[in-house]
Parts: C-alpha cells; sequence; structure tokens
C-alpha cells in the first residue's frame, strides 16, 4: 500500500520557553494508542480507520491504512522500541486479520488466525513487542461442541507463526495486551465470571508459550480466590519481569505494578478519583501512565504519571508545575501510552473553554523538570556486560536483590553506599538489579558473559 502525508491545520501548538519542553495537541478525534522513541504518535481518528501516525513536530499526519478499533473490529497501533514496525489489524487475503505494518515498505502483512470468523473478523493485532518480532492479540476460538462465542490471546513470531496461547476455562475468552522486548513474556487478561482478571504467558523454550497464570495479590493465599486475583495486565518492561495493570475489587481498585521480588506495588489514588488504570510503562518500568475514572459514575477521568523516585502525581499538575509549561485552558483526561525511551506521553483531553475533545504530545526532556532521567530508569552500574566484577552505584540504606530470567530471586542483601557484587559464580545469561528504597524501586538488566 502506498504512503500518504498530509499537512493538518488542526495541530494547535502551545510550548514552554525552551523548545525541548512542548505540549502539542490537535483539536480532533483523533485517539492515539502507540509512541515512538522519536515521538511519532500512532492512533486513529475514525472507527474501522484507516490508522494513522502523527508527527506533532510537523503537524502531519501520515496515512497507513489498515483497519483500526470500531464497527466490529478489534486492534491498537503499538510500535516496536525502533519504531519500524507496527501492531494492527488489517484486511488480509483469508479476512480480516491480526497484522504488522512495516514502514519502510509501507504494507500490511495479515498474520493469520485460528480459523473462526464472528462478526466480519478472524483476529486483532493489540501489540507488538520492543524488536518488532512478536505481535499479540486476540483470535475468535473454536465454538463446536456447544460452546459459546468466545476469542483466544494469540502471539505471532517469525519462526513458530500463530500460536494459540489458549485460555484456562473451555469456551472464556483470553485477550493478549503486551509483550516484552524480545516476546518471552506475553501479558493480557482471562475471563472467567468477570471482571477480567491478570494473564500471563510466558515461553516456552521448547516452543510456544506455557498455560497462562494468574498475578496475586497475595503470593501465599489461594490463586483461585477472585479476591486474591489482580486484575487485567495492561503493560510489561523490556525484560519482562515488570507487569502493570487494571484495579479492581481485589486491591482496591487501584493502578498496579508487580515482579516476583516485591510481588503487587499498589499504585494508590489521586483526590476525588474511582478506579484506576495502569495504560503503559517506559522499557524499564521507572514511568508508569495511566488514568483514573471520576469517582462516581466515571467522568471527569484524571490522569496520572508514577515515577520510581517521586511516587504518584496528577499529570496535568505535574506539566504544569513540575515542567513549567502553561496547557492554557486545556485539561488532560487520560495518558494513553508512553515511549519506550520514558521521554513522550500521549493520551486526549478536554478544552475547558470549548468544551471539544483534543489529542495531545507532552515531551518530558530531561532538562525541563524531570531530572535526570538515566539515573531513574536504570541503576547505573558497569560494566554491563560483565564476566565477574559489578560496581553498584548506591546513594543510601536500600535493599539490593539479583533476579534471574525464570523469576528466582538468586542474591538479596541490605546495602548501603556503593560496592562492587562478584557474580563470577552467576551462570551466563540475563538477570534483573532492583535497588528499593523509601518506596521507589529502580531497575536495571544486567548481562552476566
Amino acid at each position: 500500500m502506498k504512503q500518504t502525508s498530509t499537512l493538518v491545520a488542526l495541530a494547535v501548538v502551545l510550548m514552554a520557553n525552551s523548545a525541548l519542553a512542548q505540549f502539542i495537541t490537535r483539536a480532533d478525534f483523533f485517539q492515539p494508542t502507540g509512541l515512538t522513541n522519536e515521538g511519532l504518535v500512532p492512533g486513529y481518528a475514525e472507527q474501522a480507520g484507516p490508522y494513522l501516525i502523527w508527527n506533532p513536530d510537523l503537524a502531519s499526519t501520515e496515512d497507513i491504512g489498515g483497519l483500526a478499533p470500531g464497527n466490529g473490529i478489534g486492534g491498537q497501533a503499538r510500535s516496536s522500541y525502533d519504531g519500524d514496525l507496527l501492531s494492527g489489524t488489517s484486511q488480509g487475503s483469508n479476512g480480516i486479520e491480526l497484522s504488522r505494518y512495516d514502514r519502510t515498505s509501507g504494507e500490511w502483512t495479515a498474520l493469520g488466525s485460528l480459523g473462526i470468523q464472528i462478526d466480519e473478523t478472524y483476529s486483532g493485532g493489540f501489540s507488538i513487542s520492543g524488536d518488532g518480532n512478536t505481535v499479540v492479540g486476540l483470535s475468535w476460538g473454536d465454538t463446536t461442541g456447544g460452546l459459546p462465542a468466545h476469542a483466544h490471546a494469540v502471539a505471532y513470531n517469525q519462526e513458530e507463526g500463530l500460536l494459540d496461547l489458549g485460555t484456562l476455562f473451555p469456551g472464556r475468552s483470553t485477550r493478549a495486551n503486551a509483550a516484552s522486548e524480545d516476546g518471552s513474556v506475553v501479558v493480557g487478561w482471562q475471563d472467567f465470571n468477570g471482571p477480567w482478571k491478570s494473564a500471563v504467558w510466558r515461553k516456552d523454550l521448547t516452543g510456544g508459550y506455557f498455560p497462562n497464570v494468574y498475578l496475586l495479590v497475595d503470593d501465599t493465599g489461594d490463586p483461585n480466590d477472585e479476591f486474591n486475583q489482580l486484575g487485567e495486565c495492561s503493560a510489561v518492561s523490556a525484560n519482562g519481569e515488570w507487569i502493570g495493570g487494571y484495579g479492581d475489587f481485589a486491591n482496591n481498585n487501584e493502578p498496579w505494578i508487580w515482579n516476583a521480588v516485591s510481588g503487587v506495588i499498589n499504585l494508590g489514588h489521586l483526590p476525588l478519583t474511582g478506579r484506576g488504570f495502569v495504560a503503559d510503562m517506559s522499557s524499564d518500568a521507572s514511568i508508569v501512565v495511566g488514568w483514573f475514572d471520576g469517582e462516581f459514575f466515571g467522568d471527569p477521568q484524571t490522569p496520572f504519571i508514577w515515577t520510581a523516585t517521586d511516587g504518584l502525581r496528577n499529570l496535568n499538575d505535574y506539566i504544569i508545575n513540575e515542567l513549567g509549561i502553561n496547557t492554557g485552558t486545556s485539561q488532560i483526561y487520560s495518558a494513553n501510552c508512553i515511549s519506550s525511551n520514558g521521554r513522550y506521553i500521549a493520551g486526549y483531553g478536554v478544552d475547558n473553554n470549548t468544551f471539544s475533545g483534543f489529542a495531545y504530545r507532552v515531551d518530558l526532556d530531561a532538562s525541563n523538570g524531570l531530572g535526570d532521567l538515566s539515573a531513574m530508569r536504570g541503576i547505573g552500574a558497569y560494566p554491563n556486560p560483565t564476566m565477574d566484577l559489578l560496581s553498584v552505584p548506591v546513594a543510601g540504606p536500600a535493599e539490593l536483590s539479583i533476579t534471574a530470567a525464570d523469576g528466582r530471586t538468586v542474591h538479596r542483601s541490605m546495602v548501603n553506599g556503593d560496592l562492587s557484587l562478584d557474580l563470577s559464580t552467576f551462570s551466563p545469561g540475563v538477570y534483573s538489579l532492583s535497588l528499593r528504597a523509601e518506596g521507589s524501586i529502580r531497575t536495571q538488566r544486567i548481562i552476566k558473559n
């Protein structure tokens, strides 16, 4: 399909004094669903598409075709870390299917389905791994044998093709919402009795994925108790160790993040808000974004930003008070997505003067209020990769832990100040180093050669 690029007069630019800190809006019905590290915003402006890529810096929009959500079609345009490949849904030779878009060739490629058609669709693509090799979403499941209409989470990769991730309960739906950088961890939801609950699929090195498991409020509690099962998973870090999701009755409706070492970390509530939703996280999970529904009937929504150092903040207040950006009469309602490098956030809001909706992108450049992002995103341990000694900068008292790729904690200790760790006895592989102090958590992926 031939790409087209058109300038749009709808973009309104509201900038701070520095050109590096920007709050840019467009006054139409564009819905951001993803972000590249360069600040491009995939999304759509009308039901059933096409998908669009908005360039706020050039006030331009690129029509990339495909079939966006609406009119019985599902999917999300999310990008690989380099921005070259996107997930989504398109019309293939066999019907409407989960697909991947290549910005270099300008073509959508339909990636298959489980062969069941409902409402003119077979499958839909909801996210893509950081390396672009794995596209995840859902496909309609087999309804023979009297089973009701339902969907199965699916994952496609170049080596194995389309994989059925299955369901824990025949006739009950699952969906995959996000994938780690290499696609080895896929997260989403499992339906049984409503609301949708957490689901995590991990790659089986012999092929395919292991059956999904729930994430629990209390790891020692009953895994089959709905009041102990966390809500829908919506985001996962690059290394697959941090997972974020939606609050529900199991955790006081708070948005949450989780890893095997810390367990669940409830992110809290903002004033006058109801249920909270994690929408996305940076690649190392040091920045998490999302929104809260209104306290009573869902409106107005309130966007949030959570960082490992500063905790939970209202994104409107953060942009005005920390970034020093005058947003005028624009009030943000939702933070839909964040770029993997943690620099850009996009979503939608309402102009309080005209009561009209708008889409936005905000630049959280480090020199304009967010502080030292390189320090926030990681610990700064070096050399990395390492054969033996690892130098770890530590500002004060903290709990240090090292987790293997399979989730096992292989080291844990209390530390106070910079230290040198001897990893010579560790098996070669990828590990996660975590420092926890005064309610904040910082992580870094470490490679042991």
